[in-house]
């Protein structure tokens, strides 16, 4: 038997019946204890000031007795005393009196006042008479008294007393009864709600487990798994439309299979005729698929990736790409370049990572593409082996010039102004031509890893002075003011002073050539504070008034043979240069532990080169010459 309720009004009812029985129970333990709370509360009040009214009056009688005693020895005296004594005892008795209110303390408040009265007659019948043994008389006749009347007052306190513990019994077992009910009301409720989730359960969480059945069969394939639909309740509309869904399902897949497998089919194709070796890895790192030419590449087909045969920055790279990291936008660099995994494989390959999001259930997948550059590699090899003979043999011929120059400079008096002026141009001529040439011969001495440096003690305040003195001429044939600002005293500072002054002469010529005429080139130097030690730093800057470096291009300037002009449509295309001068100050001042970086010009105005040079030897750094 279906029932036609709803599951919705099934909840409300359930709802309504729990709810309903919290609030019974809540109620009524909200009034009990807050009826017994009450009661015990003015029980208690009322005790606490009787027992202080009680004690009031006992100290009040004590204090009178000893006035008595001081009126006794001395009359004069001590009648003031006791006239406020005994109206301190009438005030205490009031306020007890007033706080009486049963018939049993009344009574016992009536012989309480008869005793204070007759424990004043008697001491007022002994201060009349002042017989020669009053202290005896007192003895016998007045302390008596006082001590009844003091008693009696203790009677009134125990009495009370009494009441209290009688309170706290009463509190105790009312206290027993409301839990026992509370218990009972709980209970109820529990078995209540053990019925009503069973109820709900049957109805509810049975048919869900059903469908959950059947959605996780859906998901390995099996579309004709069915769910009983009972009832038209919500559970049951649930059910009947997932086997509509299931039935619409079923011819989908019956009618899409054929151009589901064509598309894998084109997808496979163009994975196989790629040339470069590609691996596709599921989220997981496991590895999903390899085209012929990775089979060809690896020596035994990967699993995973940590199976793979590759350096430590390309597996680095697979990893961050399966984390969803996207990979860096860098220029292609054949340096990068690593071996074949095989043994025997002379090729070399660079690799390529790229991340593909929503792989498999939003996750993360990522391909590696190894780029077969072993003749691109070997062209620039030959490159750089043609720059550094090229180079080693230019500087015979240029040291004969410079030589064949310096002859003629030496007769310059005898040649006419114009060939003094020829000879003056050539001499910058061989200058730059030479300058040119050790920058070719460090560039392959980088590329070989046999950079040296000549490690030394110097002062950069002088080498800014020299530096800036041999580029100032160049500056004024342009039209540039070369303005040197150096803040405070700089620390001196260990390195290799002609490598640095390569890199700053670099830094200005470069400036000069970009600043226009009525142009300022600024070159400053301060010394600030290493954050990675206690050292301090000498940090250089050179800013100039040129067009500036577009910031996609600021990290990319360092790049060797990278120049604006090439990328830029706008850059000033009259300025001639090898693109090394930055590549080369870069790897000059990494070498010295530094940092170098560009930077926007003052108020976003020309560039700014920035480096910095620890003052002691870093650790690590590499060999002197």
């Amino acid at each position: 038997m279906t029932s036609s309720i709803s599951l919705r009004t099934r909840f409300i009812i359930a709802g309504a019946v729990l709810v309903m029985t919290t609030i019974v129970s809540s109620v009524w333990s909200a009034f009990a204890f807050n009826r017994l709370s009450r009661f015990v509360g003015e029980t208690l009040s009322d005790s606490e000031e009787t027992t202080a009214a009680t004690a009031a009056l006992a100290s009040a009688l004590e204090r009178e007795d000893d006035a008595l005693l001081f009126a006794l020895s001395n009359p004069a005296k001590g009648g003031g005393d006791l006239a406020v004594g005994r109206e301190a005892v009438a005030h205490a008795f009031e306020r007890l009196d007033a706080l009486l209110t049963l018939p049993e303390e009344r009574e016992v408040a009536s012989t309480v006042h008869r005793d204070i009265d007759a424990y004043h007659g008697a001491g007022n019948g002994l201060l009349a008479t002042h017989p020669d043994d009053g202290r005896e008389r007192y003895q016998g006749d007045v302390n008596p008294l006082l001590r009844v009347a003091v008693n009696e007052v203790g009677r009134i306190r125990d009495h009370h007393y009494q009441a209290a513990r009688a309170v706290a019994s009463y509190a105790r077992d009312e206290t027993r009864r409301a839990t026992f009910i509370v218990s009972g009301i709980s209970l109820a409720a529990l078995l209540l709600s053990v019925l009503v989730a069973y109820h709900l359960g049957r109805v509810v969480v049975w048919p869900l487990r059903d469908l959950t059945r059947s959605v996780e069969a859906m998901r390995r394939g099996d579309f004709e798994q069915r769910v009983n639909a009972q009832g038209d309740d919500e559970i049951g509309q649930l059910a009947d439309g997932f086997n509509r869904m299931a039935e619409n399902l079923a011819e989908f897949r019956r009618s899409n299979m054929s151009e589901v497998l064509a598309a894998k089919k084109t997808l496979e194709s163009t994975l196989w005729a790629l040339p470069d070796a590609v691996v596709v890895f599921d989220p997981d790192g496991k590895v999903a698929s390899v085209n012929p030419a990775a089979a060809q590449v690896f020596p035994t087909a990967p699993e995973t990736v940590d199976s793979l045969s590759l350096s430590t920055p390309a597996l680095a790279a697979v990893t961050d790409a399966l984390r969803g990291k996207p990979a860096p936008r860098t220029a292609v660099d054949l340096a990068k370049a690593i071996k074949g995994p095989k043994q025997d494989d002379e090729r070399k390959f660079l690799p390529r990572v790229v991340s593909v999001p929503g792989f498999a259930a939003g996750r993360t997948g990522a391909v590696l593409i190894l780029s077969d550059v072993t003749e691109l590699v070997r062209l620039d090899e030959m490159r750089m082996e043609l720059v550094a003979v090229a180079s080693h043999e230019l500087r015979t011929p240029l040291t004969t010039m410079r030589m064949t120059l310096t002859m003629l400079s030496e007769a310059a008096r005898e040649l006419a102004p114009r060939q003094r002026e020829l000879v003056a141009t050539a001499f910058v001529g061989v200058d730059q031509l030479a300058t040119t040439i050790d920058q070719f011969l460090d560039l392959t001495r980088i590329e070989s890893g046999q950079l040296r440096l000549a490690w030394d003690r110097f002062d950069p305040t002088a080498l800014l002075g020299t530096v800036a003195s041999a580029v100032r001429p160049m500056c004024d044939g342009s039209g540039v003011s070369l303005r040197l600002e150096p803040n405070g005293s700089l620390p001196i500072v260990c390195g290799d002073v002609v490598r640095v002054r390569a890199v700053l002469s670099n830094i200005l010529t470069n400036a000069a050539k970009y600043t226009p005429a009525g142009g300022t080139i600024t070159l400053r130097a301060t010394a600030v504070s290493d954050p990675r030690s206690t050292e301090s730093l000498l940090e250089v800057s050179v800013t100039d008034m040129g067009p500036g470096v577009p910031s996609e291009y600021r990290e990319r300037i360092f790049d060797k043979f990278f120049r604006v002009e090439h990328h830029h449509p706008r850059a000033n295309e009259g300025v001639r240069g090898s693109g090394i001068g930055l590549y080369l100050s870069r790897q000059i001042i990494e070498a010295h532990g530094g940092t170098i970086r560009c930077e926007a010009g003052d108020q976003e105005r020309g560039t700014r080169i920035v480096f910095t040079l620890p003052t002691t030897r870093p650790e690590g750094n590499r060999a002197t010459a």
